[in-house]
């Protein structure tokens, strides 16, 4: 059997056709259509439609999604998409079973499938991207929560000084732009002279300023995987997310949550954090699992 899995992001729609072990049959991509409802629907009709005996489509995407009902209650990037019950829309006009799932909660699924988290029956995934994305798995299920809010870590304040000012949320201060942002200023260059690949380059050579922005990132980081881990206190955490490559990025969060628990004045258990396995890949091999998972088979 196959299946058809798409992750939609904010610029790019990947899909690929996959077998149910989770093997890459075929892969690719397209621009997101983000002009209404009814074309973003008719792209994924018409990207079926390229495709024989497909078994199912399973989709991942950002937004506040309830899988059970397969509904869209926001598309993140995707703003024009309110209350979008996707999985009926689009299992009526393709006749196949359609299932979708929070991108982020996607990729943490890929990780308990196959990946760091598959020997753990608690676990804790933070995607780090444009914002801070993640899931908490309790006895290895993704907790939703009443208002399916349960590990949307971007809504965390960071400010309690300032907390009614709404730009002083995890997202804003915990993703890669506002990193990317401070090294800029740090070395007094414009955001166009700076990228996450050039910043590990700095890093690695040992720049010092460069460096002196990392750490200070990863203390933030460290901070929140901290608090997460007196709250839900799960057997690992996975960091997430196309800067999780780097192995200087784990490690300097690792170090920063050192010092904080070695700061407590008695014994204080450490938690173990480690980088995801699939990268790329991981939100698509997570949508299928939600696919199987829910007996669409």
């Amino acid at each position: 059997m196959t299946y058809l899995v798409i992750d939609v992001g904010g610029t790019f729609t990947k899909y690929a056709l996959m077998d149910r072990r989770g093997k890459f049959l075929e892969k690719a991509k397209f621009p997101t259509v983000k002009t209404s409802p009814a074309a973003f629907l008719d792209s994924i009709c018409q990207l079926h439609s390229t495709f024989s005996d497909v078994k199912g489509i399973a989709l991942s995407s950002a937004g506040i999604i309830d899988s059970n009902l397969g509904l869209m209650y926001t598309g993140g990037s995707l703003d024009f998409i309110e209350n979008l019950a996707i999985a009926d829309i689009l299992g009526e006009r393709c006749h196949i079973p359609v299932t979708i799932e929070n991108d982020a909660k996607c990729a943490a699924l890929a990780e308990l499938w196959q990946g760091s988290l598959a020997d753990c029956q608690n676990a804790v995934a933070m995607i780090i991207g444009t914002a801070v994305g993640g899931a908490v798995i309790v006895d290895r299920k993704v907790l939703k929560g009443k208002d399916l809010l349960a590990g949307e870590f971007s809504y965390i304040l960071t400010d309690s000084s300032d907390s009614l000012n709404w730009r002083k949320n995890f997202a804003i201060n915990g993703g890669l732009p506002a990193f990317i942002e401070a090294v800029a200023e740090q070395k007094n260059l414009s955001l166009d002279q700076v990228s996450g690949e050039l910043i590990f380059d700095w890093a690695k050579s040992g720049d010092r300023e460069t460096l002196r922005c990392l750490r200070a990132y990863c203390h933030l980081l460290a901070s929140q995987l901290v608090n997460l881990h007196f709250i839900v206190n799960p057997d690992r955490f996975a960091i997430g997310g196309g800067v999780s490559e780097q192995s200087l990025f784990i490690r300097l969060i690792q170090e920063e949550i050192d010092k904080l628990i070695a700061s407590y004045p008695f014994p204080v258990a450490k938690p173990e954090v480690i980088s995801c396995q699939f990268h790329n890949d991981a939100n698509l091999l997570g949508a299928l699992y939600v696919h199987l998972e829910a007996g669409k088979v």
